[in-house]
């Protein structure tokens, strides 16, 4: 049965960064989560769903002697 591509939707992923602090990290995750709220069509106002979100990830190197 064919499918109807258009009502699928689209995901994607988005990398940002490095940043110096986990705050300035933070702060644009909350940025985007608000960004792509999804508000009430009578008022406009943010229904507390958003089509965004994020985490942020500390990432280190462990050297081995081999």
């Amino acid at each position: 049965m064919p499918r109807n591509i258009g009502a699928d939707g689209t995901t994607w992923t988005k990398h940002e960064g490095p940043y110096d602090k986990p705050s300035a990290a933070r702060a644009r995750v909350t940025f985007w989560t608000n960004y792509y709220a999804v508000r009430d069509p009578d008022t406009f106002e943010p229904t507390g769903r958003s089509r965004a979100e994020g985490h942020i990830e500390k990432a280190t190197t462990t050297w081995e002697r081999v």
